[in-house]
C-alpha cells in the first residue's frame, strides 16, 4: 500500500508540474506573437522555441504513456542543445534554465513508470508462487 501512495506522489506532482509548465509555454508563445516589436524572433529562436515546446508535449503525454512522454522530453531538450552547437557552434551556458522546468516533471514519470513496473513484476511473481503451491 505504501508503494502505491508513492507512485501516485510522483504522478500525480509530474502532472500538475506539467500542467504548470504547459501554461508557461503557451503564455511564452502568445506573447512572441503578439508582441509588437521591430525586429522579428530569428528562425533559430523559433527552432529553439519548438524544440522546447515538443519537449512540453512530451510531458504532456506522460500523463497517459510515462515512459514515452519522459523519453519524449527529454530527448527534445538533448535535441535542442545539439541544434544550438550546430547552429552556433556554441554551448549556451544558462541551458539549465531551459531544462528546469521539463527535467524534473520527467524524472518523476520515469520513477512511477519504474515502481510500477516493479509492483507488477513483484506481484506476478507472487501468483507464479502461489500456483506452484498449490499444484504441490
Amino acid at each position: 500500500m505504501k508503494q502505491l501512495k508513492k507512485i501516485k506522489i510522483f504522478r500525480w506532482t509530474a502532472r500538475i508540474w506539467s500542467i504548470l509548465v504547459l501554461i508557461f509555454a503557451i503564455v511564452l508563445l502568445l506573447t512572441q506573437l503578439s508582441a509588437d516589436s521591430s525586429e522579428a524572433p530569428t528562425t533559430l529562436f523559433w527552432v529553439l522555441f519548438g524544440l522546447w515546446f515538443f519537449g512540453v508535449l512530451g510531458l504532456v503525454a506522460g500523463w497517459r504513456w510515462e515512459i514515452a512522454g519522459a523519453v519524449i522530453a527529454i530527448t527534445a531538450l538533448i535535441s535542442r542543445e545539439m541544434a544550438v552547437f550546430y547552429l552556433s557552434g556554441e554551448f549556451l551556458v544558462g541551458f539549465w534554465l531551459v531544462w528546469l522546468p521539463i527535467i524534473p516533471p520527467a524524472v518523476l514519470y520515469i520513477l512511477a513508470w519504474r515502481e510500477e513496473s516493479k509492483q507488477k513484476e513483484a506481484q506476478i511473481i507472487q501468483e507464479i508462487r502461489e500456483n506452484n503451491q498449490s499444484g504441490l
